[in-house]
């Protein structure tokens, strides 16, 4: 796909102008046609990606969202125009530093090209005099971005609950209570047994991660620390999904112990972050 540019900025308008105004057969039709310097596919597939074109029955069309980008043109509101298409870039392109915009603008600009640098600055959001609708355009992204990441661990958390849901069930033989579904409340995320011949309860926080031993770490709550230190028979299961293996580390308030923090004065503390890499010899290979 191309980079965006301010030329590329520039083109997609003319792009949305010409599908507006021209009824083009297909896609292929479309690149004879002489709008920009650029190349019409790449331009096309650039704008698809930022959710301005869309293709209906291999025809080229306009989306709702590159309709409001051509009304906001139309009415020579220039400024909202650069800053909603750079809103759409960042949001559904996810160029490799828009995961820095959560930190503050300056910690995104250092690993932004030239080219991109250029674009925020013509759209205003990089001016040093900070007016509302700047500062409200970098929240918004950032918390946009906050979400998406916040829904991507929720997502990447139930695969680690369900496999250790059909690792319980194959272990004891005994459908397990997977509790998280029901509330984030409990200390635990699966309640289960001992064993098939100990009904005891045991109970399972479970943590998850796609990055690899090395690199994945994972927060333990003060709330869930003291459920681990008030039951009978608690556990960790660590899920490593990094790769096509599923790797399960089965670790003990025990061998937690050394990695918790303690409560100094009157402060206390609320959570723990604790390397994956701490219990590697843990894990062994679930098929």
């Amino acid at each position: 796909m191309i980079r965006l540019s301010v030329n590329v900025i520039s083109s997609a308008i003319l792009l949305l102008q010409r599908l507006e105004n021209y009824r083009f057969s297909s896609l292929t039709e479309l690149a004879y046609a002489k709008i920009t310097s650029l190349n019409v596919e790449d331009l096309f597939e650039f704008s698809q990606n930022c959710g301005w074109v869309c293709e209906n029955a291999n025809t080229p069309a306009i989306t709702s969202r590159g309709r409001g980008i051509l009304n906001l043109h139309d009415q020579g509101l220039h400024i909202d125009l650069k800053r909603t298409m750079l809103m759409d870039y960042v949001l559904t392109v996810s160029p490799i530093w828009s995961n820095r915009i959560p930190y503050g603008r300056s910690e995104a600009t250092i690993f932004m090209t030239k080219d991109e640098k250029a674009c925020f600055s013509e759209a205003g959001l990089l001016s040093e005099r900070l007016d509302p609708g700047i500062v409200e355009w970098w929240d918004t992204v950032a918390n946009k971005i906050r979400a998406k990441a916040r829904q991507a661990q929720n997502d990447t958390g139930r695969i680690g609950e369900r496999n250790t849901i059909k690792y319980e069930l194959k272990r004891t033989h005994s459908e397990p209570k997977w509790m998280s579904v029901d509330s984030n409340l409990a200390g635990y995320d699966v309640r289960s047994k001992v064993s098939s011949d100990d009904h005891s309860t045991l109970l399972i926080e479970v943590k998850t991660s796609t990055s690899s031993i090395e690199q994945a770490y994972f927060h333990v709550t003060s709330h869930e620390w003291g459920v681990a230190q008030a039951s009978m028979a608690y556990v960790f299961h660590l899920w490593c999904l990094s790769g096509k293996k599923r790797l399960l580390a089965i670790v003990s308030p025990e061998e937690i112990f050394p990695y918790i923090p303690t409560n100094n004065l009157s402060g206390e503390w609320e959570s723990a972050k604790i390397p994956f890499l701490g219990f590697k010899s843990n894990f062994v290979e679930i098929v």
